[in-house]
């Protein structure tokens, strides 16, 4: 995610529609009365046991019912209310996520009261206007959705909500620690490995390090993070040259030369820039690619028309430009302007799906047709200047960006351009400066997301170390908490995870046996890296690192370590690509697939408990590491990495029958995930969720494959273990955003979609018609 991102804040709604395809197979769009309170029994049963029919619909006297008339949604609230009629008290992660001080301007005043526990409870918000809009008729759907989120508060039925049951204490009791957006299994993994970096700090500042050693680097590095006092001197004064110098620029011409001499001497402020990787049609070569003129936030925030988020935004950018000296009017003027603009880019720029998908960003242009696009600028010059002339092509990866960046590259947008290079910089290198920089962009992340409280300087200390010295500390994480036993305990695990794959692919009666062969084949193909790097890099053995005392800062000991990134990554250029690097540290608590390597990686980091519990029963490690394992394998098979062949380039490997039977599961897949709710009104995108959803469900078979050939499984524990993993907790604002970015459905939708597809869960915990977890047999899915 980016460092900077706002969050979307549209009013939710209780009774928010499905689309009309979701309610087809309804046989009326309102419910009447008597239908509510049938749903109503069935559902509070094991909640509210004997409750009866009269104890949900009271009548209109004289035992009238009237039950085939339309209920309003006063009415079936009410009837809610009383079919749960002791509904807990919202604690912990429930507090956070509901409104539970809503009020409404239209509630009659003989329903107040039971209205008031439902609210109290967190269950219901209503329209902007501030009314909950009681005579409006309620749906089926709404009404099931009002239910599910009365069965999550309760979290005491595995039938109804296993997410919330298996971790309704943990929930309960959650707590997001200061300067954080989120906690859960993750963020406490990643906590005690920080704490243990901490201690390997803590350890090498204590010794006289000789210098030019990595533990010297590790040490003086972090020292001059911590060192604000000395970094508040420095203040500004490393950049107001350079903004001074953009501010001068009278062309467009005189800017680039601005930009360019930026880049050269801080390795920041460059208006474009190139990246070098793997060439994802030779993915063996690494090529250079484009994209265009960039944005802090994404791209919904700025095309959502959302106010908040631009008010939060465009304050942030003018106290930063009043940081770098510019009155409060001129400002605001300036930040009003940057906004606008980062718009204009973000309409035109890829949608965040599209990004992973080859056939979308990979768009190769000969030199001469890239140069060519630019009209107003010496681009042959540009690349000259950037060492980047010798390569024959460059491959664009968002084509809409790239000609509307070419199309504002010009005199008439000058002083916007002077804008919007100078707040990049300011943002861009403020982490390395003064503490009133930190100050602006902690003040921006706590009113997007909600976040309370703020990290100490230690810790931002520790964390920024552990991000830039990452080479040299995974070193140290791996020689005192990874073993080689683990290691290879853990590779055994994928590799047989792999053999149950081949297994798959070749029951799959979907496939042809021509392309199960191709499958089988990246299979066999596929690299497996296991807990850290076989050999270790020295990418700073010519970096020079230093304290305040020692004439060093932490501006110049990061502009020394980008530029030295930078000239590697220059040199790179059109020589083979080096398979064997990592794209995470060792200490991570992550996993990923890399597709143009067609490898797995496992970073020690995340081959720990509860992950990777040697202590634990099997079947619980094979619903947390053996399903992260088998997820991973999976995304080989995604829609996104299925376009790559074992080799790592984008190849073609399917026959067409067989791929679009393939794209139909996948859409399948998309509505199983769709609109499933995460909080209170804010919803699950199928479409953008799709690639980690297809390997959720492909994980979950593999490792459920794995079990059953064990005696006498138990299939709970295993269930158990992956629910567990992807506990978290967070306040609605940030569920709201992710909502809108991130490519993996909420923890929660992870859990009860994923598991609800498949028999082993039913058979384990009974499930029924009767239960909220159920799905039919034929709207269930199945890929891999």
């Amino acid at each position: 995610m980016k460092k900077f991102a706002a969050v979307l804040l549209s009013a939710s709604l209780f009774l928010t529609m499905l689309p009309a395809a979701a309610l087809a197979q309804e046989a009326k769009p309102n419910l009447t009365r008597g239908e509510v309170v049938d749903f109503l029994l069935n559902a509070a049963d094991d909640y509210n046991p004997g409750i009866k029919k009269e104890d949900i619909l009271k009548g209109y006297g004289k035992g009238d019912g009237k039950e085939d008339q339309y209920v309003s949604r006063i009415e079936a609230l009410i009837m809610l209310g009383r079919a749960f009629s002791d509904l807990p008290e919202p604690k912990g992660n429930d507090l956070r996520i509901a409104n539970t001080s809503a009020s409404f301007t239209d509630v009659p005043k003989w329903a107040q009261d039971e209205i008031a526990k439902l609210i109290a409870a967190g269950l219901v918000s209503g329209y902007p206007d501030g009314k909950l809009g009681v005579s409006d008729h309620i749906t089926a759907e709404q009404l099931r959705t009002l239910t599910n989120r009365v069965m999550a508060l309760e979290g005491s039925n595995p039938r109804d909500d296993y997410y919330e049951y298996v971790n309704k204490k943990w929930l309960n009791d959650s707590k997001i620690p200061a300067g954080e957006m989120s906690n859960g299994v993750f963020n406490e993994l990643a906590k005690a490995n920080e704490d243990r970096i901490k201690a390997i700090i803590d350890d090498l500042v204590k010794k006289q390090n000789p210098a030019g050693s990595k533990e010297q680097k590790i040490a003086d590095f972090y020292k001059s993070v911590l060192d604000m006092e000395n970094r508040n001197k420095q203040g500004i004064k490393p950049i107001a040259p350079y903004l001074a110098a953009l501010d001068k620029a009278s062309s467009i011409k005189e800017l680039f030369d601005a930009s360019f001499k930026i880049d050269k001497e801080i390795a920041k402020g460059s208006l474009l820039s190139f990246a070098v990787m793997g060439d994802a049609k030779d993915s063996n070569v690494n090529a250079l690619y484009f994209s265009g003129l960039g944005t802090v936030l994404d791209k919904n925030s700025y095309v959502s028309g959302d106010e908040k988020t631009k008010k939060a935004y465009t304050t942030y950018l003018t106290k930063l430009f009043m940081l770098s000296g510019s009155d409060e009017k001129s400002a605001k003027a300036q930040a009003e302007d940057m906004f606008a603009f980062e718009k204009q880019l973000a309409a035109s720029a890829m949608d965040l799906q599209d990004q992973g998908k080859v056939e979308k960003y990979y768009n190769p242009y000969t030199k001469e047709k890239f140069v060519a696009l630019f009209k107003s600028i010496d681009m042959d010059k540009y690349m000259k200047e950037s060492q980047v002339d010798k390569a024959d092509k460059v491959i664009v990866t968002d084509v809409g960006l790239a000609n509307k960046t070419a199309e504002v590259l010009n005199d008439k947008n000058l002083n916007t351009l002077k804008t919007y290079a100078k707040g990049m910089l300011l943002i861009n290198a403020g982490g390395t400066l003064s503490e009133d920089f930190l100050k602006l962009s902690t003040q921006f992340e706590a009113q997007m997301f909600g976040i309370e409280g703020a990290k100490t300087n230690e810790e931002m200390a520790i964390m920024t170390t552990q991000a830039v010295m990452s080479e040299y500390l995974s070193q140290e994480f791996a020689d005192k908490y990874f073993t080689k036993e683990a290691k290879q305990d853990v590779e055994q695990m994928v590799k047989q995870f792999i053999e149950v794959y081949k297994e798959r692919i070749k029951a799959l009666d979907w496939m042809s046996e021509g392309t199960k062969a191709k499958a089988i084949k990246k299979l066999d193909k596929m690299t497996i890296k296991i807990g850290y790097p076989d050999q270790w890099k020295d990418s700073l053995k010519d970096v020079s690192i230093k304290t305040f005392a020692d004439g060093g800062s932490l501006f110049d000991n990061i502009v020394n370590i980008s530029k030295e990134s930078k000239k590697r990554a220059i040199a790179s250029l059109g020589k083979p690509v080096d398979k064997s690097s990592w794209m995470m540290s060792a200490y991570e608590v992550n996993a990923y697939y890399n597709p143009l390597n067609n490898e797995i990686v496992f970073p020690a980091g995340i081959l720990q408990a509860p992950f990777y519990d040697l202590k634990a029963k099997h079947e619980t490690n094979l619903g947390a590491i053996g399903m992260v394992i088998a997820h991973e394998i999976s995304h080989a098979f995604d829609n996104l990495g299925s376009a790559y062949d074992e080799n790592g380039n984008a190849v073609n490997w399917w026959t067409p029958e067989d791929f679009k039977k393939f794209q139909e599961k996948c859409d399948q897949v998309i509505s199983y995930y769709d609109h499933v709710e995460v909080v209170p009104g804010v919803y699950n995108n199928g479409k953008l969720t799709v690639s980690e959803n297809i390997a959720d469900l492909g994980g979950m078979a593999a490792s459920l494959q794995v079990l059953s050939k064990m005696e006498k499984p138990d299939f709970k524990a295993y269930f158990e273990g992956y629910a567990t993993i992807w506990r978290t907790t967070m306040n609605k604002e940030t569920a709201a955003y992710l909502s809108t970015i991130d490519t993996h459905s909420a923890n929660k939708v992870r859990v009860n979609r994923t598991v609800s597809n498949f028999p082993e869960f039913y058979k384990a915990y009974e499930v029924t018609e009767k239960d909220a977890m159920y799905v039919a047999p034929k709207d269930r899915v199945s890929i891999w």
